[in-house]
């Protein structure tokens, strides 16, 4: 497979030969329908006004706001990588966010300490999907000597054992014997047995969770698919001890032969579950093969945000304003004037007051926050963004609002005062979401709480 590499929102490598353009290009419809990727017109830049000149306009692959391998074609992927340095898996852990996971098998770097609950429910849906291509192939089985007692001998008899434990208590229908024959108890194929029975007591407890119904039908199918596979697995003997663990074959350290190619990936799975392995979102190709998990990471970058400040903001209440209840109208009923003639008096309407976060006290507005994962590089943030915020801030009588933005390269962390709109001050702050990013935003705490401070003292 070929796999060409892009930055969110930037334009995908894409080379020649990689797709075959003949009137048109095909492509995973899945991909599009998701908005993972998109066609754009790409011009020249800085051309001259008005300039008669005809330009070249090229036809350019852009990635949206997404991270992680993206299938374009049957041989042809995309791995988007942050924009921002950024702990993706950090930012994951805390917000319990969900990830798209796509029929493409992407290898992982595994991480050092217990995995995540989220982790460890990813980890059982492709090890039990796994599993089920792995008994389509067949069970790897080895040849070895075995002994035994009975009425139908076969291979070798064991005289002098037959005397001792048989004819020595009169027993003249049964004689002990040696032979050698295939069998399925393997430390390979007991790693799996294991890893089955943990998964299904695993499904077993999250049954019992709160979960939507969507979640509760995956489990229950995935939990129905373990219990078949435990049955397959039935006549491999188990090992309590887990002395299969250390064998060369689950260990990595023998090569799987090509025709049980199957076991390779099932078995890093399987280790990785009876070991409670983690995995990172970050870095490069490791061993661990998941299916591809697509983040959006603008969505992803608003909830955490807005968590960390309701866990580390005390004295306050910060609230999602995206699910405000009661709703709060953008527009307020008013009378026309008696002087004037107008067409039409409009309804409120359903334009709402859709803040990322609000932060307030016994019921009044001291801060409105919109989350933006955009890198602020003129100084100021987008004027859009500071539009909308100082709107929802008239309309709320609140006089501080502030733009939320990750920090970029060589970028120092923290607030910076963009200026005052009419009775409004505008801040911006640039939390710095590589190596400790809860570190910063504990700093955010408490420059909201200093800034909050203000507002009330101004009252």
């Amino acid at each position: 497979m070929v796999i060409r590499t892009a930055l969110e929102h930037g334009v995908v490598a894409l080379q020649p030969e990689d797709l075959r353009v003949d009137g048109a290009v095909r492509m995973r419809q899945d991909v599009l329908r998701r908005g993972f990727v998109e066609w754009r017109s790409v011009i020249a830049r800085d051309l001259p006004k008005n300039s008669p000149e005809e330009v070249m306009v090229e036809r350019k692959l852009f990635a949206k706001g997404v991270v992680g391998l993206i299938p374009l074609t049957g041989n042809l992927s995309v791995l988007v990588q942050p924009r921002f340095p950024a702990s993706v898996t950090h930012m994951v852990s805390v917000c319990e966010w969900p990830t798209i996971a796509l029929d493409l098998v992407r290898h992982y770097l595994e991480a050092p300490g217990a995995a995540e609950e989220w982790m460890l429910d990813r980890l059982v849906a492709d090890f039990i999907a796994s599993v089920r291509g792995l008994l389509s192939q067949g069970l790897m089985r080895e040849y070895g000597q075995h002994e035994a007692v009975t009425s139908a001998p076969k291979g070798r008899i064991l005289m002098g054992r037959t005397m001792r434990q048989q004819a020595s208590r009169g027993i003249d229908y049964q004689v002990n014997i040696s032979f050698f024959g295939k069998t399925e108890t393997t430390p390979p194929n007991q790693a799996l047995r294991a890893a089955v029975q943990w998964s299904l007591d695993w499904l077993d407890g999250r049954l019992y969770g709160s979960h939507d119904k969507e979640t509760l039908r995956v489990i229950k199918a995935t939990r129905r698919e373990a219990i078949r596979h435990l049955h397959a697995l039935r006549f491999i003997e188990g090992d309590p001890e887990r002395r299969f663990m250390t064998d060369p074959y689950v260990q990595g350290l023998r090569e799987i032969p090509e025709a049980r190619s199957e076991y390779r990936r099932t078995l890093r799975l399987a280790v990785a579950l009876l070991e409670r392995r983690g995995f990172t979102l970050e870095g490069g190709e490791g061993s661990l093969g998941l299916s591809s998990l697509i983040l959006s990471t603008d969505d992803l970058f608003e909830e955490y945000v807005r968590r960390r400040l309701r866990h580390y903001v005390s004295g306050l209440e910060v609230l999602d304003g995206n699910a405000l209840n009661p709703v709060r109208k953008l527009f307020e009923k008013d009378k026309v004037p008696a002087e004037l003639a107008v067409v039409e008096s409009l309804q409120p309407g359903p334009n709402k007051v859709q803040p990322d976060i609000l932060v307030e006290n016994d019921g009044k507005t001291l801060l409105v926050a919109d989350v933006k994962y955009q890198a602020v590089s003129n100084g100021h943030a987008d004027r859009h963004a500071i539009e909308q915020v100082v709107t929802y801030a008239e309309r709320l009588n609140c006089t501080e609002v502030m733009t939320v933005h990750p920090c970029v390269l060589d970028q120092p962390p923290g607030l910076v005062l963009s200026g005052r709109i009419g009775s409004v001050r505008v801040w911006q702050y640039r939390v710095s979401l590589a190596e400790d990013p809860d570190a910063g935003m504990k700093e955010m705490a408490r420059a909201v709480e200093n800034l909050c401070r203000l507002e009330k003292s101004a009252e």
